[in-house]
């Protein structure tokens, strides 16, 4: 039915107030660091030109005092606007957290003491690195030496040791990894400074929680540790860029990066230097490497590195083909960096090298450039058991046949239109030279630096050659990757439903049981058969419809065996809209978390009564009825003639199209769900077989014994009789009650929860709850319903890792709205008006 849409209630200034006063006071060392960088910056200059402290000074590896407290002051003196704004954020999103679990005092400390100890033990190294002629420990003039991310990481691994388990593993790994390979492509100080922080926090932390260091690494489940290794390849991937975007460094590991960087002068301007009949063997070289600038060099440049946050993405999902091409770039990254830095310095005359720097053979930065991603990529390969979510067999084919059909594709047509076009090169090539050149043409063009190449393109369509194999075929692996990885498994069929049907047959527990049978649910199945549960799969979420399905006893079981399966195929287990008692027994150990999110309307037809002055409403609706000649007709939908069919669409569409908005999916049922044979229809049918509304009502049994329905589908003529709703449920309620039905359920009103509960939805079903109750009226449904005075049973939400919650209500609210498009939203937008 189509209730009285309710004003949605929009947090005032004053609850603004109210919420950051709280934040002050629960976390005022955090709120203070972020208001004194704001003033110092401002007070310093530091936003309009270079700030007074915070530079490195020229004798950055002396041991003043002065040159230290100028070194360590730059945590408190930000450098520019996007430094401030960094500062603040960190302060605001890190510590803020970080002081409710160390306490202010400890905060403190831990900021202050880690980047003292970061900032003196890194000038300490920096001086050793000096005196023994270390290129990589010079610092560069002028760059800032700390920063306020320094003391922010050292506060937060220091948290890490009081945290749980899993946000210790966390922290840790994602914070020192991260600092280490900033260090590694970047090498200025404040990245040295920092990884000493970090290292220092660690050490406070062990200190303060009481703890022996360990070398054992916890077990983790299979969730995390994909989490763990996609955020590794993530990690890893970012690295070059860092490379890109600083524009000085010193780091081991930033020549790696800047071969992903292309810096080489336009070709027009040497192009027509080289039309001579001998050209210097110099002018060759610059525009063998000046016709790199083009588009297609930029695609080469960024694809392999998008390819891993793809991969690291699928990892994330459990996608054991993502962790496989994961395994392949990296290591195919260690093989050409190996090359880069060790075989051809080593082999190659000198005089046919492009760059004489850094052929001094293989040392500590070769050691270092084909070690980080060898490293990542045997790490992957020995978690790859976790990755347990393998493609159907038609989508391996499928992205074997694309890469490998890809890669010959280019390959033939580099080497086809260059033979075409093999006077359009300077000289002119043939056969040996393009099949000899041709895997080139798919590495970054970086990695070309030091080799000679013996032909250059000396025209546009020649150019084009040049550019196309290399970015076509990543682009083919990454198109590839995302269909064979992201692939949607099939929907359950025939038979799993005939089995399903058996099972809700014995039992199930709430209302929402039957829901289990709709369309877009997908069915697992219990090793011992008596089992089931109904989940739908929603960006990496397996959010069950109610609890499984089945006798009572055993149903705990089952859902431990669920998590598992969900833990296996890396998806997050969501128990939706069950039972509080149900939710304190999940996880085997200590309970997961949950959160209200409704209540269950529930009607005890035995003792319905609609005596007293509460009823007034609902009596007076049967009494229109009768006036009208409205009577209350339950039937099937195979039962209902072909013009009641015809009246029953006609209504639904004619309130979806009053909404302007799609149907609520999920635990809201529509036409096609009403074509069950089980679930009951309730028409209020008037003169002339007028339907004036309908309600749909599906069943539970208990051992095949029919005890309770559930209200489901309500729609009714928008010129029709008032009450029609009203005169509905109470004449189902009368006919249960003849019956010696259980109970009436008037259903779980979605995200709705009740004001009195002392917990709240996430923030993004709440969110979507204020934004769609103009249109759908949730919370009007909710207080309608109290009118048949229900028992109120409270449903929850239960899950097994706090951090995934944000995520989760993402899911359900993709669950409820799962096709709408751009211009539904904007649609919906106007709604609000």
């Amino acid at each position: 039915m189509s209730a009285p849409a309710a004003v949605p209630s929009v947090p005032g200034r004053d609850g603004i107030a109210r919420r950051l006063v709280r934040t002050v006071r629960r976390s005022p060392a955090a709120c203070g660091l972020a208001v004194l960088l704001i003033v110092v910056g401002i007070a310093d200059g530091s936003l309009v030109r270079a700030p007074l402290l915070a530079q490195v000074p020229p004798r950055a590896a002396g041991a003043h005092p002065l040159e230290l407290i100028a070194l360590w002051s730059g945590i408190f003196v930000p450098r520019t606007v996007a430094g401030l704004a960094v500062g603040v954020a960190a302060a605001l999103v890190v510590l803020v957290p970080v002081e409710r679990v160390l306490g202010t005092a400890w905060t403190v400390l831990a900021y202050v003491l880690t980047s003292s100890v970061g900032v003196i033990a890194g000038v300490a190294l920096q001086s050793l690195g000096v005196m023994t002629h270390a290129l990589w420990t010079t610092p560069v003039e002028g760059a800032p030496a700390a920063g306020p991310l320094t003391p922010v990481l050292g506060a937060l691994l220091t948290a890490s040791a009081v945290s749980g388990p899993l946000w210790r593993r966390r922290i840790r790994l994602i914070g020192l990894f991260g600092a280490v390979v900033v260090l590694l492509y970047s090498g200025q100080p404040g990245d040295l400074y920092r990884l000493l922080a970090a290292v220092t926090g660690l050490a406070l932390g062990l200190l303060l929680a009481r703890r022996r260091p360990a070398l054992t690494w916890p077990r983790s489940s299979h969730h995390e540790a994909r989490s763990l290794m996609a955020s590794l390849v993530a990690v890893s991937a970012v690295g070059p860029v860092v490379a890109l975007v600083v524009p000085r460094g010193y780091g081991l590991l930033r020549p790696l990066g800047l071969l992903f960087r292309d810096t080489l002068p336009p070709l027009g301007s040497l192009r027509a230097a080289c039309r001579v009949p001998h050209p210097a063997a110099g002018c060759v070289r610059d525009i063998a490497f000046a016709r790199l600038n083009g588009p297609g060099a930029v695609l080469l440049t960024v694809l392999p590195l998008v390819v891993l946050l793809m991969a690291s993405f699928a990892m994330w999902r459990g996608r054991r083909i993502a962790a496989l091409v994961a395994v392949g770039v990296n290591g195919l990254l260690a093989v050409l960096a190996g090359i880069y830095f060790g075989f051809l310095p080593a082999v190659l005359d000198p005089d046919e090298l492009i760059s004489r720097s850094g052929a001094a053979g293989p040392n500590l930065q070769t050691i270092l450039a084909v070690g980080v991603p060898a490293g990542v990529a045997i790490a992957v390969l020995t978690m790859l058991r976790h990755f347990d979510v393998r493609p159907s067999r038609r989508a391996a084919i499928g992205f074997a046949v694309a890469v490998t059909g890809g890669l010959l594709a280019t390959a033939v047509l580099y080497v086809g239109i260059g033979l075409l076009l093999r006077q359009q090169f300077t000289p002119h090539v043939g056969l040996p030279d393009l099949l000899g050149d041709l895997p080139e043409r798919y590495v970054p063009v970086g990695f070309l630096r030091f080799r000679r190449l013996d032909f250059v393109p000396a025209t546009d369509a020649a150019e084009r050659v040049f550019d196309l194999p290399g970015p076509l075929a990543w682009l083919v692996l990454l198109g590839a990757l995302a269909v064979a990885a992201l692939s949607r498994r099939s929907a359950p069929a025939a038979g799993e439903l005939d089995r399903l049907r058996a099972i809700l047959r014995r039992g199930s527990a709430g209302s929402l049981g039957h829901m289990a049978l709709w369309r877009g649910n997908r069915l697992w199945f219990a090793a011992d058969g008596t089992h089931a549960v109904a989940y739908r799969e929603v960006n990496g979420v397996a959010i069950t419809v109610g609890e499984p399905v089945g006798p009572e006893d055993g149903r705990g079981r089952a859902a431990g065996e669920f998590a598992l399966f969900c833990d296996d195929a890396g998806l997050t287990p969501v128990f939706y809209a069950v039972r509080p008692e149900f939710a304190a027994d999940l996880g085997g150990g200590p309970s997961w978390p949950w959160i209200r999110i409704g209540e269950d309307t529930v009607i005890d037809p035995q003792a319905f009564s609609m005596k007293g002055k509460r009823w007034q409403d609902v009596r007076s609706s049967i009494n229109r009825a009768e006036r009208a000649g409205v009577r209350a007709m339950r039937m099937s939908w195979d039962q209902c003639s072909l013009g009641l069919r015809s009246q029953i669409t006609a209504i639904s569409e004619e309130w979806v199209a009053d909404r302007r908005l799609p149907e609520l999916e999920f635990t809201l049922g529509g036409i096609d769900e009403l074509k069950d044979p089980e679930v009951r229809l309730l028409l209020a049918v008037g003169p002339g077989e007028r339907v004036e509304g309908v309600t749909s009502w599906l069943p539970t049994y208990h051992e095949s014994a029919l005890i309770g329905w559930t209200l489901d589908f309500m729609r009714r003529r928008t010129d029709g009789m008032n009450g029609v709703m009203e005169f509905l449920i109470a004449s189902m309620a009368l006919q249960a009650r003849e019956e010696g039905v259980e109970f009436l359920s008037l259903s779980v009103a979605p995200l709705a929860a009740s004001s009195e509960g002392e917990d709240e939805l996430p923030r993004a079903l709440e969110a979507l709850a204020r934004v769609l109750e103009p249109a759908y009226g949730f919370r009007s449904l909710a207080a309608f319903k109290e009118k048949f005075q229900p028992a109120v049973r409270p449903v929850v939400l239960a899950f097994p890792d706090p951090l995934a919650l944000p995520g989760i209500g993402i899911a359900i609210a993709r669950a409820y709205l799962p096709d709408m498009s751009l211009p539904d939203v904007a649609r919906l937008a106007g709604s609000l008006r």
